[in-house]
């Protein structure tokens, strides 16, 4: 062994008790080419007090000493520098000794008789006491690195060519509900592209070409739900430039498409407005004299025959108003001066006013905050929401049920709407209408409040009434949500 292959300096802590011993040791490893400093000790005390002041590369020990045995230098050993490594050099060590002294952590033993074996033996452990520091460090690296990337908001995930999920961080975790254990080794289409394959297969050639991929994809999460990522890909090559895994980084957009897909709906509701507000305009002017001249002509006519037809021609019209005063409701808003309202009154109005006119198989009930807020507002508007609530609910309810009419305080904290391009942070009302109804279907949820949207049979409703909710309240700055 030459002394290059031990430089540098390597510092030894040798127990032995005998000097004699202890220079046929030195002289081996320095006839071997072993550039070592020795600091000899003989007692427990002075073993324990080298250890805990100095650095040593590695410990040499004598198995039998007379007040201290080689065992028990072994077990402090173990217990205050556990990556030491540990060399029995003995004449008297025995086999069963030696199989329990390497059980007990020992990294190799000699005997003295076969000293020539020390330098091999020494070389060996100090090369594998680095290259077991090496691999610690390297753990530690990537666990810090992992650590790192569980940190990380986007879901972040490696598979291989085949599509076997390798590394699962807690961000994936979080957005599609399977953990670290479940969706390792796991297959990605199974889990993130049930029923698109074809797309996942189609997205792999886009990235071999290029090596790069990002747009947006549609992956399913382990609760069934569908989540919209905005998803970036690398591709990663072996030492000869093969494919070898690819790297997937996921950023959730689901709620910004979702108000993206509100905001645009709205901007639909209001354009609709203008335009409906145009035309009711133009109605309302041609329907008032139509109803005046009813008015004056029933007087006029002898027949009764006649009378009745011109009643079906004045109810008919009056129809036509009042789906133009709608109209008018939804296209405007809230109009004239705001004032300071107390809603209590009008839900525990309207809750009276429905329990009486609506049938005897809806239960009527209302919730109201004793320190309800009171807003800025419109009263009558107000009622029109409420009314047109309560008769959606109702007509949801065609054998009976329960509506529950409530009125709480909330504060909110960075509440995200579509109403307002920022987050909503405040105290706000909230005024819910509940039923025990059928419900609304998901593919229709996003059309509620398009104007003229119904679900009704044609001559049953005017599609006005959430459309009308929605303007109103808006007007108010305040937003609807349906849960």
């Amino acid at each position: 062994m030459s002394a290059q292959s031990m430089s540098p300096l390597l510092r030894i802590l040798h127990l032995e008790d005998n000097p004699t011993d202890a220079e046929l040791v030195r002289g081996m490893l320095e006839a071997a080419g072993v550039d070592c400093a020795i600091r000899r000790v003989e007692t427990r005390e002075a073993f324990q007090s080298a250890l805990e002041r100095e650095q040593f590369d590695l410990v040499i020990s004598d198995f039998t000493l007379p007040s201290f045995d080689g065992l028990s230098a072994l077990t402090i050993c173990r217990h205050k520098k556990p990556e030491l490594p540990f060399i029995f050099v003995s004449g008297t060590i025995g086999e069963d000794a030696a199989v329990e002294s390497l059980k007990r952590g020992a990294t190799d033993y000699v005997i003295k008789d076969r000293l020539s074996r020390l330098a091999t033996s020494v070389e060996r452990a100090v090369q594998e006491a680095q290259s077991q520091a090496e691999r610690l460090q390297a753990d530690e690296k990537i666990r810090e690195q992992a650590a790192l990337l569980d940190k990380a908001r986007d879901a972040i995930c490696v598979m291989d060519m085949e599509f076997t999920i390798l590394y699962w961080n807690r961000g994936a975790e979080r957005l599609y509900g399977w953990s670290v254990e479940e969706a390792v080794g796991q297959s990605a289409h199974d889990l993130l592209f049930r029923g698109n394959v074809s797309l996942l297969l189609e997205t792999v050639k886009q990235l071999i070409r290029q090596n790069e991929w990002q747009g947006e994809l549609h992956k399913n999460s382990k609760d069934g739900r569908e989540n919209v990522v905005e998803s970036r890909w690398t591709l990663l090559r072996d030492a000869l430039g093969r494919p070898k895994s690819i790297l997937l980084i996921d950023s959730d957009i689901t709620e910004k498409k979702q108000i993206e897909a509100q905001l645009f709906r709205t901007q639909r509701v209001q354009s609709i407005g203008a335009v409906a507000g145009g035309i009711a305009h133009d109605l309302n002017n041609m329907l008032a004299p139509i109803l005046m001249v009813t008015e004056l002509l029933r007087d006029e006519l002898a027949s009764e025959q006649s009378r009745k037809m011109l009643d079906t021609a004045k109810a008919s019209a009056q129809r036509g108003a009042e789906m133009v005063k709608q109209i008018l409701a939804f296209a405007r808003g809230a109009g004239g001066e705001p004032k300071t309202i107390q809603l209590k009154h009008l839900v525990n109005e309207m809750v009276r006013l429905i329990g009486d006119t609506f049938p005897r198989s809806i239960q009527v009930e209302s919730r109201v905050d004793k320190e309800l807020y009171p807003i800025l507002g419109d009263a009558a508007q107000f009622n029109q929401v409420l009314l047109n609530l309560c008769v959606n609910a109702r007509d949801a309810m065609p054998g009976g049920g329960r509506l529950q009419v409530g009125a709480d305080n909330a504060v909110l904290e960075g509440k995200r709407t579509p109403m307002f391009p920022e987050p909503v942070s405040g105290k706000f009302v909230v005024l819910s209408v509940v039923d025990t109804g059928c419900g609304i279907p998901p593919e229709l949820a996003g059309r509620i409040f398009e104007p003229f949207f119904t679900t009704k049979e044609p001559g049953k409703g005017t599609g006005l009434g959430l459309s009308t909710v929605l303007t109103i309240v808006k007007a108010h700055h305040g937003f609807v949500e349906v849960v």
